[in-house]
Parts: structure tokens; sequence; C-alpha cells
């Protein structure tokens, strides 16, 4: 232990009135209290004293000098000063340690010095890497949520926040600080979204042992989201619900199927939402929720980026309609997740444009060089518009008048013009399948 901890109790209204940072680096062996004018036999080289100040007296101004040369002397690493006697710390007695050197705190009144020695004996029970002690460790066992974890190590150990978060750095348990050293909890992370880590300021012996604990936690977490995917296998075998769920689809693509179960689950964790995460083909998992789709988009779209900033590859996320059939709704969350426009998307498959959207890009491509390939490179090659001018005409309902005043030129070169996006198509504006292909194409741009 050093003297720098003693800035750690700020919790008990322990405040520091002298102490320059290189005093702070002193090892403690031990700590005492103090409450006689000449504390000479009572102290130990290395002890941190306390003293009430009950010996001191305004007009006596020789005697806090004394009392911090004996405590120097005795190789006393700190003072501790308590407020209860005569309120704030004489002037004097801060001047007498500055002078000796000796780094001083204060206590306000209200704080026992028992809370702070044993707060210093927890410390120092630690560096000496004893295990814990049976009733902490039965109150660790026994401790109900992660967080009461956390609070009961904070509390019985003297211990410093501690946080508990995941790959993506959500907090699971714990404080909001999520600096210093991470500690990995529990079994080998199987991909860059899993794993849970131990958040310390500083580490000590103490907390291999909460680690351990820590530990059966995630092991026991592991095994509780592997039951889940089973019962996700199971609901596909069967292909139907037993109420609306909504679909929730991760695809990774070339990554390890067990990588999007594990993003998946970081995903909804911190939603709020009941849901379940299995497998659903090769890079693929399948999430089911109890959240209507808009909701469950706008959350994924927010958590998304956190996850994406794991890996390189690209996350897609599609979240298919509500409904108790299962196949149905899966087919919705794969085609939505084919909006490579978009990393996530909802299937409404309710218009061309939505169910257009669904297509792999290299299908799209093909698609758009088969029908309107050679307009793109007519234009590029004679700075025409003739893809512009067949927009226009679709968009007015092949209307040659309606087309021409949108675009303020003659009805006649709208009509030169249509015939050279059919000599270059090899379709008929006017025939319907052909216009259906021409239009589902410029729906592609």
């Amino acid at each position: 232990m050093q003297v720098r901890q003693l800035l750690e109790l700020a919790d008990l209204g322990v405040a520091p009135l002298w102490a320059p940072d290189e005093t702070l680096a002193r090892a403690v062996t031990g700590v005492t209290t103090a409450d006689v004018a000449d504390p000479a036999s009572y102290l130990s080289p290395g002890e941190i004293v306390l003293t009430g100040l009950v010996w001191w007296r305004p007009e006596d101004a020789g005697a806090a000098r004394a009392f911090v040369s004996t405590a120097r002397a005795a190789g006393t690493v700190a003072l501790v000063a308590g407020e209860g006697v005569h309120g704030p710390v004489p002037a004097e007695f801060v001047a007498a340690c500055r002078d000796q050197g000796l780094p001083l705190f204060s206590v306000p009144r209200g704080t026992p010095f028992r809370a702070i020695i044993d707060r210093i004996y927890l410390w120092l029970w630690t560096d000496l890497g004893e295990s814990l002690p049976s009733t902490v460790r039965t109150e660790l066992l026994d401790a109900v949520t992660l967080d009461d974890v956390l609070t009961t190590a904070v509390q019985r150990l003297g211990l410093p926040g501690l946080a508990l978060v995941s790959a993506t750095g959500r907090v699971l348990a714990g404080g909001e600080s999520t600096d210093g050293q991470r500690l990995p909890i529990g079994p080998e992370p199987r991909s860059p979204f899993d794993g849970w880590w131990l958040c310390v300021s500083q580490h000590r012996p103490v907390l291999d042992e909460i680690v351990a604990l820590l530990s059966l936690r995630a092991t026991r977490h592991r095994a509780h989201l592997a039951a889940q995917a089973k019962a996700v296998a199971e609901l596909l075998a069967n292909e139907a619900t037993a109420g609306e769920i909504t679909p929730v689809l991760v695809r990774i693509p070339h990554a390890p199927t067990t990588w999007a179960v594990d993003a998946a689950n970081e995903l909804l964790a911190a939603s709020g939402m009941t849901f379940v995460v299995g497998e659903a083909g090769p890079g693929e998992a399948l999430g089911l929720a109890d959240t209507p789709p808009e909701q469950l988009l706008q959350w994924c779209t927010d958590q998304l980026p956190l996850l994406q900033a794991l890996v390189p590859e690209r996350i897609a996320v599609g979240i298919g309609p509500s409904t108790d059939d299962l196949a149905a709704a899966l087919a919705g969350a794969r085609h939505a997740a084919n909006a490579e426009q978009q990393p996530c998307a909802v299937a409404g498959m309710t218009s061309l444009g939505t169910v257009l959207a669904g297509l792999s890009s290299l299908v799209a491509q093909h698609f758009q060089a088969s029908t309107i390939g050679p307009l793109m490179a007519y234009d590029a090659a004679n700075n025409t518009q003739l893809l512009q001018t067949l927009r226009t005409f679709l968009d007015h309902g092949a209307s040659w008048t309606r087309t021409a005043a949108a675009m303020h030129l003659h009805v006649n070169t709208v009509h030169y013009r249509i015939e050279r996006v059919e000599a270059l198509t090899g379709r008929r504006v006017l025939d319907p399948g052909d216009r259906l292909d021409l239009h589902a194409a410029l729906l592609l741009l």
C-alpha cells in the first residue's frame, strides 16, 4: 500500500491538506492512532497516524511542531487529523507538516476513525495476497445481481470503484467509469463481440478472486445464451411461434457464424426487450424480439456503430415484420439485410422500391447493365440526357406533352430521345412489361 491510496477515501470525507505527489509514493506498513502530545512510544516506522488533536491547545504555540517532529522522527509516513474537537485543522499544524515534509489529510466531524482504519487494514491485508475472508466470499457468491457483486466487493474490501463492461464498452454493472486496466472475465472470447471485462484503477491481488467469482457468472451466462440458441433452432424447425414476434437478422459475410450470434446478442442486450438469439445460416444469426419493427429499427440503428467499430467486415441488420409465421418473417428480415445502401433496414416489401432494395449489389448491377446500361454509356460519351428524359417520361405517365413541359423541350425532341432510348435498350416504352423493366432499373440507381 502507498500513501496515495488515502486519496481514495474521499467517500469518507478524507481530504489532502498538504500532500505533494512526491510524498504519496511512500510505502505504508501499518496504521495507528495517537492523541497524546508526545506519541513517540506509540509509533512505528511506515505507519499512517490518525490524531483527533485532543492534545492541542491554541495557547501552546510549539505543541503542533513538537508532535509532527516526533512523528517524522519515528518514521511516520502520513498524518490524518480529525476536525471533531477543534473544527478545521489548525494552520500551525499544517505548516509544521509542510516544514517536516509529512503529508497531512483531514477528516470531517462525523467520520469515525474506525472506518478509516478498517479501510487501511483491508488494503494492507490485500497487499499481503491473502485470500478472501470466508464471510466476504459467501456474500459475493450469494449476491443476486452483478451490481450486487461489485457493490459488495467495493464496500467490504475497500476497493476503488469497479465496472464490468462488454466488448463494446457497455456497462453491465458497477460504476460508469470504464477507465484504467481491464481484466478479462470468464471463458476466452469467441468473437470480437463476446466477453466481459472488469475495469479497475489499480490491480490488487484480491481482484484475482473477484475475477474468478465473476467468471462463474460469465460461464453461466454463456450457458444461458446457448440454451436460448437451441430454442431458436427448434422454432426455426417448426416455422411457427406461439405469438407475434419480430425477427432481427444479423449478417457478417465470410465470418464464423458465432460472430453473428455474439453480435446479435450484444446488439439487443441493453434494449430492455425480451429476446432470444440463435444461428440462422452461414455468417447469420436470428434474434426474435417482442418489439415492433419500427422500435427495433431505431434501437439497432443507434447501436450498430458500436459493433461495427470492432471489425472491418460489414455488419448488415435486417428486421422482418411482426408475425407468427416465422418462415415468412425470416424471409423478410433476410431480404432487408440485403439492402446494401443501408446497414440496418426493416422489411416493408409494400412497393417495388422496397422489394428491389433487398437485391444484392451484384444482382442489381447486372440488371441495370442489361437494361439501362447502354443509355448510361451513351449519355457519358455524348453528353446527352437520354436517361433523364426516360425518367421524366415514366414519372409523367408516359405523356409526351407533360414530359416536354417538365423538361422545357419541344414534343418532337422528346419523341426523338425516346426513340433513341428504345433503340439502345431494345425495349418499347409503351409496352407494360418493358416499361416495368426500365422503371425498376431506374429505381436501383
